[in-house]
């Protein structure tokens, strides 16, 4: 009865629940944005929601919905801080293209060079593979598998299995990678990876934009996760990877205003040049397949506008549409039903564009 009072209860209250107001906005978009968020959060039983949109270097619309944690009632605030999981990979890859633009690395490097004692079918693959999701190895996948393995116990299991296809012929979803490219950051710059991240990306030390990839950490403001993963219903699910290997991978955890903060420094050019966002954002040619994807960004056309961005977990996602100064960040912390959240952002998208 308490676990039904209780999902009566999200229900109503993320209606209702609304917390800052939109800044730059006074058209009726604003009421729409919200509409949508709280309809969205009442039909796929969300329980907390960040989002903020900057359109042409200003803050169109910024919100805060739901309840950070259930139990306590805790709303979403300014202060809540969102684990993203694999929303870090563009992260990830802003890094290695830094190290490109300083001539510290190439995309045509092999990872052999960076990584030592490394599998015999793993010494042509190159940096530009593992952005682009091409590399044919192994996944440190599914998660529970690995869970519970030290980083030399989790290496030795995918070493041990074989590739899957040679490197550049089709798009595979894989975290091995950025395991890898960890590995590289590291050896290139003599530091730990989440050190150099968060100092060159996030001017460290920074209590807002930090890497963890184990949720019971317990983390000051950081938002409780709900997911209907192990019972087929609303319930607190702590995953959690072992030690620090899976911080490239998805162990980013940010604020909304820290994140928005990130996203002005990328689009003014503070981490890369513009020649070079747009070899970043270049699709990746791909031998056997039509899959478009660029280094480490999704690449998706909505109202015939180019944008770039990734989304984790099925809570979080970010897109940029460069053509139109656009950008959309959604951080949530949990559902009850599955659903598509890149079409979330294509519907938020649409409907700032209609304001144009």
């Amino acid at each position: 009865m308490k676990k039904i009072t209780l999902a009566i209860f999200l229900l109503q209250t993320v209606l209702s629940f609304e917390q800052s107001p939109a800044i730059d906005n006074p058209s009726n978009q604003n009421d729409k944005i919200d509409r949508y968020i709280h309809d969205l959060m009442a039909r796929q039983g969300i329980p907390g929601v960040a989002l903020a949109v900057i359109k042409d270097d200003r803050i169109f619309h910024k919100n805060n919905y739901g309840y950070a944690n259930l139990e306590h009632q805790v709303p979403i605030s300014d202060q809540s801080i969102f684990r993203v999981y694999s929303l870090t990979k563009p992260i990830v890859a802003v890094g290695i293209f830094q190290l490109v633009e300083e001539g510290k690395l190439r995309l045509k490097d092999k990872i052999s060079k960076y990584v030592p004692d490394l599998p015999k079918a793993w010494q042509s693959i190159r940096i530009k593979h593992l952005l682009s999701h091409s590399s044919g190895i192994p996944d440190m996948a599914p998660i529970p598998e690995f869970k519970e393995l030290s980083e030399q116990a989790a290496s030795a299991k995918v070493f041990a299995q074989d590739c899957k296809f040679k490197p550049g012929e089709q798009y595979d979803y894989n975290q091995t990678g950025f395991w890898l490219l960890k590995k590289v950051i590291e050896k290139i710059e003599g530091t730990e990876f989440s050190r150099w991240i968060t100092e060159q990306q996030f001017q460290a030390p920074c209590d807002t934009a930090f890497f963890s990839s184990d949720s019971r950490d317990i983390v000051l403001h950081r938002v409780t996760p709900y997911f209907p993963f192990t019972k087929r219903t609303l319930t607190i699910d702590h995953s959690y990877l072992q030690g620090t290997y899976a911080h490239a991978q998805n162990g980013l955890n940010i604020s909304l205003n820290e994140f928005i903060k990130w996203n002005d420094r990328l689009n003014h050019d503070k981490f890369l040049d513009q020649k070079t966002k747009a070899t970043m954002w270049q699709p990746y040619p791909y031998t056997n397949s039509n899959k478009v994807f660029t280094y480490g960004w999704d690449q998706r056309v909505v109202n015939g506008q180019v944008s770039y961005g990734f989304s984790g977990s099925l809570v979080t996602a970010y897109r940029i549409f460069p053509g139109k100064n656009l950008s959309i960040i959604f951080l949530s912390n949990g559902l009850t039903q599955f659903y598509d959240i890149e079409k979330v952002i294509n519907d938020l998208a649409g409907l700032v564009m209609t304001t144009d």
